[in-house]
């Protein structure tokens, strides 16, 4: 019925900081209850990859506007709506950009209703 006990590896990392930092970590580690400054700062690294890894790093292209509105245009073709914001994660248009030029194209009654 026993089953293994997973082995996690391990490798220490030599680090330095400031004294100021460190009597911070000391000073969480006993408000919060934690056995060691190391566990306080285990727990500190493992929420910041995971917070990173959360996160979200968009790649913004240099387009023109003209470009920018056909790209637009190509994309709603295949969708009955969209916001702007979608648009330009999807496409990886400026957000200022996208909203510039959707205002055109709603101008130019290109789209919209």
């Amino acid at each position: 019925m026993g089953g293994k006990a997973k082995v996690i590896k391990k490798a220490t990392i030599p680090v330095s900081l400031p004294v100021s930092v460190v009597d911070k970590i000391e000073e969480l580690r006993a408000k919060l209850g934690y056995r060691s400054r190391n566990d306080v700062i285990r727990e500190a690294i493992n929420r910041f990859i995971e917070e990173i890894e959360k996160s979200k790093v968009l790649y913004v292209r240099d387009l023109t506007l003209e470009q920018a509105k056909k790209e637009i245009i190509e994309y709603l073709k295949h969708r009955e709506a969209a916001y702007v914001s979608e648009i330009a994660e999807n496409l990886g248009i400026n957000i200022e950009l996208a909203f510039k030029a959707v205002k055109e194209l709603e101008e130019e009654r290109v789209i919209g209703e």
